[in-house]
């Protein structure tokens, strides 16, 4: 008897076991929340998604998401019941931030190693960014200005990307794995995480802001959306609350039951009772100001890790929530690895184009004087 005829109907039935078998909250995907994180439904049915790494919502239609993927860059215009895919000639690998404009008539993304940008009814297009901002943890913006937090500051745009000026100085020599524009106190428009603290840059220099938050760092920084003073901070398992616009920080609450969480995403709603963050280890909340926390489950695929962790700015109780198959760290390592190579492959480039251009200098020069020192035609020797 030929082992196909044994072989073949065993992974045929292992195969057919797999697929009964399969659970639907072993995919990632995206998540959303009508009830400040209490419940949950699919915010992207139907689609099988292995990594929701980004989302970000219009300012000034709730329905209209963009929305980070896999591979793929999504955009839906009636609050995900239908998805389309947005740059698909240009834009490859995992997408790990977007944002809109204030006016929503701009949309930004970046996979860490370019950034692409799409204006009014225009394709979507590559911008250049200097090879010293990659990998790009971050991008936010604030009326008609573009900020990156990157590898080595703070980068800053008026023109939709097209040129671009560095907002480092002042600040430690350190990637930027937080950045909040256009919110605080008068004066505090920029907030950097750099180093698991918090910056302040009120459009003359960078500041350090004070808080209590010995022996631990700040991860994630966001702002209230009904306070406008208010921020919120997350890091080592703690929650953090600034009523000051960034000045100022103290702790709100008792810390996450999980003292070793590492801390991606925040969503805060009902004046600082409900409190929502997510982490390598599913999403946690409180709903009695962060005195007791609890696990979310239900719904959720609690055993997988999330990150991205979205309020719709004019719906406080609207939360969107990604979660994934594998590590998020995995392909953030690789966005680096992918920026230190392209940054090499530039320094070989100038030194090449700079050890040419002295060679071909030498070269004239020395037909030059050759030229010089030669006899007159005819002339004795």
């Amino acid at each position: 008897m030929s082992y196909r005829r044994i072989i073949f109907p065993l992974l045929f039935l292992l195969v057919s076991g797999l697929v009964q078998a399969h659970d639907g909250s072993s995919y990632g995907g995206l998540f959303r929340s009508r009830d400040a994180g209490a419940t949950w439904l699919p915010g992207d049915p139907g689609l099988f998604i292995n990594m929701s790494s980004a989302l970000a919502v219009d300012p000034t239609d709730a329905n209209h998401l963009l929305y980070g993927a896999d591979a793929r860059l999504l955009s839906s215009r009636n609050g995900g019941r239908d998805w389309n895919h947005e740059g698909a000639k240009i834009i490859v690998g995992p997408i790990f931030s977007a944002t809109f404009s204030g006016d929503g008539k701009s949309a930004y993304a970046t996979n860490g190693t370019m950034l692409y940008g799409q204006h009014g009814t225009n394709e979507w297009r590559a911008l250049d960014v200097p090879e010293s901002a990659l990998p790009i943890k971050q991008i936010v913006t604030a009326g008609a200005a573009l900020y990156l937090a990157a590898n080595d500051g703070v980068y800053t745009s008026n023109d939709n990307g097209l040129t671009w000026s560095g907002l480092g100085q002042g600040l430690p020599a350190e990637p930027v794995s937080a950045l909040l524009t256009g919110h605080g106190a008068p004066g505090a428009n920029i907030h950097a995480v750099v180093g698991g603290r918090v910056w302040i840059n009120d459009g003359h220099a960078w500041q350090q802001a004070q808080g209590d938050w010995t022996n631990q760092r700040v991860d994630v920084i966001i702002a209230d959306t009904q306070i406008p003073t208010r921020l919120w901070a997350a890091g080592s398992s703690q929650i953090f609350r600034s009523d000051d616009g960034g000045k100022n920080w103290q702790r709100h609450g008792n810390p996450l039951n999980d003292p070793n969480l590492f801390l991606r995403g925040l969503a805060v709603a009902d004046g600082g009772n409900v409190i929502a963050v997510t982490t390598h280890r599913g999403l946690v909340r409180s709903a009695d100001g962060g005195k007791t926390w609890a696990n979310v489950e239900g719904a959720l695929p609690s055993h997988l890790e999330c990150g991205p962790l979205v309020q719709d700015p004019r719906d406080a109780n609207t939360f969107y929530v990604g979660f994934a198959l594998r590590p998020f760290n995995e392909p953030w390592n690789v966005a680096q690895q992918t920026a230190e190579q392209m940054r090499r492959n530039a320094l070989q480039k100038r030194w090449l184009m700079i050890t040419g251009a002295g060679i071909l200098g030498a070269l004239l020069i020395w037909l030059m004087l050759r030229k010089k020192n030669k006899p007159p035609s005819g002339a004795i020797t």
